[in-house]
């Protein structure tokens, strides 16, 4: 992907972003949510939430905090936890935190998150990873995303090792008045080695990309990354 492609995509990625949070801070505060919502893949969904939860991987497109909002109507009883990486000291964490935990949407500041993660995951719920983002773990591989080498955190594979749960892709699409949740099918990772699944892993990742490129929110270095 050439300089200036990359360059594209952060410009529309920063309307993308404000777009979705205008949508999430009218729905979180006042309660208005005028569009329609769809789950494509539901079986999939199903079968995790009945079981014992899963580990979802995501990426930031489309009005993606409003799938806590589909999960809540269709599994009001299910736990979710989802990491968030505060920038700088200015950023609506503490706000969202608040806001989502009434749909039962749990945040944890990236940086001692197992902490508060194992309780959920060991009590049969569910986290949901968004890999399209620069972040400051340690364990990490270097993964082809549209040509490009970027680390990929082995965050997802470890926690669905540890807890004995599905890796499942999922993201959301804006559709005119309609929001839609996607599930992919699970990842599976029985009988492969960590490489050949983190391969899996970040193809699913820049699949889910591709499909919803213009509503992307590529909105830090995630493409432009130091592989040191």
């Amino acid at each position: 992907m050439s300089f200036v492609k990359k360059m594209y995509l952060v410009i529309v990625g920063r309307i993308n972003f404000f777009v979705s949070r205008l949508k999430t801070l009218l729905y979180l505060f006042f309660g208005f949510f005028p569009y329609k919502t769809k789950i494509n893949g539901k079986k999939i969904l199903d079968r995790s939430m009945k079981k014992n939860g899963a580990v979802f991987i995501s990426i930031h497109s489309g009005s993606y905090p409003l799938a806590g909002k589909i999960f809540h109507d269709n599994y009001s009883g299910h736990k979710i936890i989802t990491p968030f990486y505060k920038f700088n000291k200015y950023s609506i964490y503490e706000i969202y935190k608040k806001l989502f935990k009434k749909i039962n949407i749990n945040l944890v500041q990236l940086g001692g998150a197992m902490k508060e993660i194992d309780p959920v995951l060991t009590n049969g719920g569910s986290v949901c990873l968004f890999l399209d983002a620069a972040l400051p773990v340690k364990n990490r591989v270097i993964a082809q995303i549209f040509d490009n080498p970027v680390p990929f955190s082995t965050g997802a594979l470890w926690l669905s090792k540890k807890y004995l749960k599905p890796i499942i892709p999922i993201f959301v699409e804006d559709k005119g008045r309609e929001i839609i949740l996607n599930v992919l099918p699970e990842i599976k990772i029985v009988g492969k080695n960590n490489d050949v699944t983190m391969k899996e892993i970040a193809k699913s990742i820049e699949s889910m990309i591709s499909i919803t490129i213009k509503q992307w929110h590529i909105a830090d270095n995630f493409l432009f990354q130091d592989l040191s």
